[in-house]
C-alpha cells in the first residue's frame, strides 16, 4: 500500500469511528427502567420534541423525560394493556402522559394551620384548594411522644399511601424526623408514629378533633385530595 493510500485509509477509518461514536452519543440512554424493562433514548426524546414541534428545551429536558416515562408505560406491550386496559397509540400515550404531568404538578406543597383547622393546597404561593380538618384531642403544641394526642409541627413529606385502611384512604406523613426522635429520646419518651392525612372511618361523621394526632378530612374532601395530591409532596404543619 502506497503512502498516499495508507493516509487515505487512515482518514476514512477515523471518520468512520467518529461517525459511529457520534451516533452512539446521540442515541444515548437517558433513562432506564429495570423493573418494566424499557429505556428512553435520545432518539425517543428527539421524536417527542419533533412531534410536539418543541424547540425550547432549556431547563425542561427533565420534564420531557418524565412525560416520556409515563408514555412508555402506556406503550409497553406487556404492561400497557394491564395498567390501562388497552394498548395505546403513540399519540394517545403522549396526550395521556402530558395530561397526567399537568395534573401531577397542580399542587407543589400542602400547608396545615392547626389553630384554624384548615389545610391549604398550594401551587407556589397560590391557594389551589382549602379544606376543613380535624386533629387529635390535644392539638395545641408540638407532638412530644406516642399517645399525647398532638399533631406534629414542622415540614415533612407524604412518603407513602394506603388504599385499604380503616379510614377512607390515607397518606403517611414522614414523622418522626431526626429532630423529633432526638427530642423524645432526650426526655426519655417514646416518639410518636403512624401520623396520617386520612378520611373518616367507614364514612361516619365525626365531632371536632377525633383523631389520635392525625389530620382528618371528610371522605368527600379526601376523594378530592387524592385526585390533586401525590406521594412525595411536601407538607408543612404550623401551630
Amino acid at each position: 500500500m502506497t503512502r498516499s493510500k495508507r493516509w487515505s485509509f487512515t482518514i476514512f477509518t477515523l471518520f468512520f469511528l467518529n461517525a459511529c461514536q457520534s451516533n452512539a452519543q446521540k442515541d444515548q440512554v437517558l433513562y432506564r427502567d429495570a423493573v418494566l424493562n424499557y429505556s428512553i433514548k435520545q432518539s425517543d426524546l428527539d421524536k417527542y420534541l419533533s412531534y410536539r414541534n418543541i424547540s425550547d428545551t432549556v431547563g425542561k429536558t427533565k420534564d420531557y423525560i418524565t412525560i416520556l416515562k409515563w408514555a412508555m408505560v402506556r406503550l409497553h406491550p406487556q404492561w400497557g394493556p394491564v395498567l390501562h386496559k388497552k394498548q395505546a397509540t403513540y399519540e394517545g400515550a403522549i396526550a395521556d402522559a402530558e395530561a397526567f404531568f399537568i395534573k401531577r404538578h397542580l399542587v407543589s406543597k400542602i400547608l396545615v394551620i392547626k389553630s384554624k383547622r384548615k389545610m391549604y393546597l398550594l401551587k407556589d404561593s397560590n391557594i389551589v384548594k382549602s379544606y376543613s380538618i380535624a386533629l387529635g384531642p390535644n392539638p395545641v403544641g408540638q407532638k412530644e411522644y406516642e399517645g399525647d394526642g398532638k399533631t406534629p409541627e414542622g415540614t415533612y413529606t407524604l412518603d407513602w399511601q394506603r388504599w385499604n385502611s380503616t379510614t377512607f384512604h390515607s397518606f403517611h406523613i414522614s414523622y418522626p424526623n431526626q429532630a423529633d426522635s432526638a427530642r423524645a429520646k432526650a426526655k426519655g419518651l417514646q416518639v410518636g408514629s403512624n401520623i396520617m392525612v386520612h378520611g373518616t372511618s367507614k364514612g361516619l361523621k365525626r365531632k371536632k378533633d377525633w383523631t389520635n394526632g392525625c389530620i382528618a378530612l371528610s371522605n368527600q374532601d379526601m376523594a378530592n385530595f387524592r385526585e390533586l395530591v401525590f406521594q412525595d409532596t411536601p407538607i408543612e404543619i404550623r401551630k
